[in-house]
């Protein structure tokens, strides 16, 4: 395939664009949220030396924010799905998924404690990436084999 029929798929293919587009900006919402956490770490420190950080910005209203971001998150996931044509694997998986385990990591979190804000900010993206991870895992298998089924389907046909 040359540069030419790259450009034109890419064009008639907008809502390959618009998913990727979608999944970019989740992940971008995702990694402010746990740099918020990470910011948590370091926020006596910040506070000697005079940065103006995130997490002394906002101190008062993190967890309100991490929720804000949580849900940015997820529904430009959703929106990605959408724009992807993904099946209910994916919403029920990544979304729900992602939804459970931010909603309990923001609430357990304790901004407070530097080793509890260390942990959510290591383990978390491991939890609630696997979730995503699975979500899209599953739906993939379903979708390959909806196409087997209907392979074999077109194949008793002829």
């Amino acid at each position: 395939m040359g540069f030419p029929a790259l450009c034109v798929d890419l064009l008639l293919n907008s809502s390959a664009l618009t998913a990727a587009a979608c999944l970019y900006s989740s992940n971008i919402a995702w990694t402010i949220l746990y740099d918020m956490i990470y910011a948590h770490l370091d926020i006596k420190d910040d506070v000697n030396a005079g940065i103006k950080s995130i997490a002394l910005k906002h101190h008062a209203q993190t967890k309100t924010i991490l929720t804000g971001l949580a849900a940015t998150q997820i529904a430009l996931l959703a929106a990605a799905g959408l724009a992807s044509g993904a099946g209910p694997a994916f919403f029920i998986g990544s979304c729900g998924g992602a939804a459970i385990t931010l909603g309990i990591m923001i609430h357990k979190v304790n901004l407070k404690d530097v080793k509890d804000c260390w942990w959510w900010f290591v383990n978390g993206c491991w939890i609630t990436g696997g979730s995503i991870s699975f979500g899209l895992a599953v739906d993939y298998l379903f979708c390959i084999s909806k196409d087997e089924t209907e392979d074999i389907a077109n194949e008793n046909l002829h």
